[in-house]
């Protein structure tokens, strides 16, 4: 089987958006226009015909099969613009040409006004540049052929949907009760921390997260999104960095230390083949609950192929999923710089979180710089647009930062030192940016041993000394 009719790994679409080809291929296309497809303008971008404001869901197309009105494959690519298929698959892999929707089958599909246009400026483009030359079919491309194909095809979505104009008094008089009523329908969902839902309307948005190393990150916002799944909630974890296995390990150990908070066993203890008869109990739990939560195992995917991946999971704006991306400076960029290319996910990311009305959770790295010092808007790593983009900031540190002395490193060190080796571990979330309410600080007690947090009072200074002084 080739790349294209290979299974994303969890990408479920939901049989509502399913339909079978004659030859019993099952594509993904949805019953209602809510796909962000534009019907072409036929007679180009440039031409003198308007494009059509609406939107139509994409169709089979008479003249073939297991094919989508308006979308070409990877290989109908290739031959349209006359390459390899190779070359078409690396140029996705690079960054220069993103697929517009990817199915439940793992097929890409690019819209055939994207592919009209590539085929123009790469033609003029090779002919000019290249004349003569005897490259392979993937080594003809460069960027710039792709970012010219981009800025058209842009420039033809952008006049297909005109933005958004809302006029004060028809808004007031039609529409704002009802998104109100929208909003509303969350004001009862719960996180599970109750800490942070007696302080946060946790309504769709973009909800950035940074911490310091010991901190857990990770483990946090994957129990966060557990005990959402747990409260009926849609859940969809994107991990580049960690395995399924090592991310369901996390919910078995915490599960388990839950019901015997004597047990040694730890996630990687289990991974490493170790078992109770109380682990067998929390993996029964598990296997019969009917929770909804996927895990999306990422590697060499740009922001662009994740977005497209998550599309068909998020046609239902009524009932949005919780989205976590784990985490955000790991993502491939093709961008001239690590921070350009954070910027551009950034965007993009905010974007898709309003045009799907989703909750996108991003954990983003610190710099190295700030390690050692209490957490700030400065401590975000090669991040300069997330403090202006993100609806929310969160940052969790080791409650000891409060109280070390940046100039005096050594001692610093010493400090956090003995912090990390705390069971639990003391760990203070701080709320930088909340555009839904005032901001806040959390704590936490940090079993590490046990990937768990326990929502707890306020810490003082003195009885983090005393949690020193025991070790």
């Amino acid at each position: 089987m080739d790349n294209d009719n290979k299974k994303s790994a969890g990408v479920k679409v939901p049989n509502d958006y399913q339909m079978t080809a004659k030859s019993g291929v099952t594509v993904s296309t949805p019953v209602t226009p809510q796909l962000p497809h534009p019907t072409p303008n036929k007679s180009g971008v440039n031409g003198s015909t308007s494009v059509p404001p609406q939107f139509q869901p994409p169709t089979r197309r008479n003249s073939g099969v297991n094919v989508l009105e308006g979308y070409f494959t990877t290989e109908q690519v290739a031959k349209s613009i006359g390459v390899t298929r190779k070359g078409v698959e690396k140029w996705r892999k690079r960054g220069w040409f993103n697929a517009d929707l990817i199915d439940h089958n793992g097929v890409y599909w690019y819209l055939e006004e994207r592919v009209e246009q590539l085929k123009a400026v790469y033609r003029r483009d090779w002919q000019t540049a290249w004349a003569g030359g005897k490259a392979k079919d993937e080594e003809k491309a460069s960027p710039e052929i792709f970012t010219e194909a981009e800025k058209r095809v842009t420039d033809w979505k952008r006049r297909a949907q005109p933005p958004k104009v809302l006029h004060l008094t028809d808004y007031f008089a039609n529409q704002l009760k009802a998104d109100i009523d929208s909003l509303k329908k969350y004001a009862n969902r719960l996180t599970g921390f109750k800490n942070i839902d007696d302080q946060q309307f946790f309504s769709p948005g973009l909800y950035v997260i940074g911490a310091t190393p010991a901190a857990g990150k990770t483990t946090f916002c994957w129990q966060l999104l557990e005990q959402l799944a747990e409260r009926g909630e849609d859940c969809i974890y994107c991990s580049y960095e960690m395995s399924g296995l090592e991310l369901f390990t996390k919910t078995a150990a915490r599960r388990l230390f839950l019901r015997d908070k004597q047990t040694t066993l730890t996630a990687a203890d289990i991974r490493r083949g170790s078992w109770s008869a109380q682990l067998d109990c929390v993996i029964s739990e598990v296997a019969n609950s009917k929770t909804n939560f996927q895990v999306l195992e990422m590697q060499d995917e740009s922001i662009d192929e994740l977005l497209i991946r998550l599309k068909p999971l998020c046609f239902d704006k009524a009932k949005a999923p919780v989205i976590c991306l784990d985490y955000l400076q790991i993502v491939p960029s093709s961008k001239e710089s690590t921070k350009l290319g954070v910027d551009d996910s950034v965007r993009k990311l905010k974007k898709f979180q309003r045009d799907t009305n989703s909750t996108f959770i991003v954990i983003s790295s610190f710099n190295r710089a700030n390690y050692t010092q209490g957490v700030s808007f400065e401590s975000f790593k090669e991040s300069g647009n997330i403090e202006y983009t993100a609806d929310v900031i969160w940052a969790l540190q080791l409650f000891v930062l409060n109280s070390i002395n940046p100039n005096n490193i050594a001692d610093s060190r010493k400090k956090i030192d003995v912090a990390k080796k705390q069971q639990p571990r003391q760990i203070q979330l701080k709320c930088l940016k909340n555009r839904q309410g005032t901001n806040y600080d959390c704590f936490f007690n940090y079993f590490s041993a046990h990937d768990y947090f326990e929502p707890c009072d306020k810490f003082t200074e003195n009885n983090s000394k005393s949690s020193e002084r025991k070790q």
